[in-house]
């Protein structure tokens, strides 16, 4: 996929949160932000970067389509009060929530927005199914150029020692909804800061009011995930932190319908 090709996305807006708290994470928006520009046309992005400072400079990239929002947080991630306010910022039928690591089959990618502006189907889709992570001078050669075809041939079959399973399923990383179905289960919830538990949340709340949330497959569906900090996710899992959000997401499980359907209506006022 080149520039003098680009894939239309209908005025897909995506929301991508950030934190650029260590060089390999900074190095990789801006591949992620290379890949998009080039790729894709009729689509923006909401770039929301919450911390001290920023540490994202527009003009590196210099495309009308990215809006850069700051705000400022010093404490745990904030990740779902800042897809909440990119989502009601927002105002395309279908809303994206991209992670700043993640880069999709653009073929992929495309027909999961055509499937929700087309059809009825579905109220969301993730482009894939299982996540590859990326590291090493591949890594590299790929944040440089933004080109897909440096990792299409390792969709399928065996894996080079750079590229390994990061996840053989999840429900975070790339989503597609249609907005009003993710405001009227109320988006993301804001008590998830830091890493993890707010995507599981989402998805078991969103499968309890009833949301259609359907994943991609086949060979082409894999994500492919620009390493850092380890290629392995097993050592944040059993942090405190994240272990508690894995339990709070938990409870949304157990939880009686009409409190959680409670619990979604408080949270839709957000986008009230």
């Amino acid at each position: 996929m080149t520039e003098a090709n680009p894939l239309s996305l209908r005025g897909l807006e995506m929301i991508v949160t950030y934190r650029g708290s260590g060089q390999e994470r900074r190095d990789n928006l801006r591949g992620v932000l290379r890949h998009l520009v080039r790729t894709y046309s009729d689509f923006h992005i909401w770039l929301i970067e919450a911390d001290a400072a920023p540490t994202f400079s527009w003009t590196e990239i210099g495309d009308s389509r990215i809006r850069h929002v700051f705000v400022h947080d010093t404490g745990p991630f904030p990740k779902a009060r800042l897809v909440n306010l990119g989502a009601l910022m927002a105002k395309s039928p279908i809303i994206c929530m991209h992670d700043a690591d993640m880069i999709a089959n653009p073929r992929m990618m495309k027909s999961a927005v055509d499937a929700l502006m087309d059809g009825d189907a579905s109220d969301v889709l993730c482009p894939f199914s299982r996540v590859l992570n990326v590291s090493g001078d591949r890594r590299q050669t790929f944040i440089e150029s933004g080109n897909f075809d440096e990792f299409a041939p390792f969709m399928e079959g065996d894996l080079p020692d750079d590229i390994n399973v990061l996840y053989a399923n999840t429900p975070g990383a790339i989503n597609l909804f249609k907005r009003p179905e993710f405001i009227r289960i109320g988006g993301v919830d804001p008590q998830f800061t830091g890493w993890g538990g707010e995507d599981d949340d989402l998805f078991i709340r969103g499968a309890r009011l009833g949301l259609r949330w359907h994943a991609l497959a086949g060979p082409d569906s894999s994500l492919f995930h620009l390493n850092h900090d380890s290629a392995s996710r097993a050592a944040m899992c059993e942090e405190e932190h994240s272990a508690r959000n894995r339990q709070m997401a938990r409870r949304t499980d157990e939880m009686p319908i009409k409190e959680l359907e409670a619990r979604a209506l408080e949270l839709a006022k957000y986008f009230r």
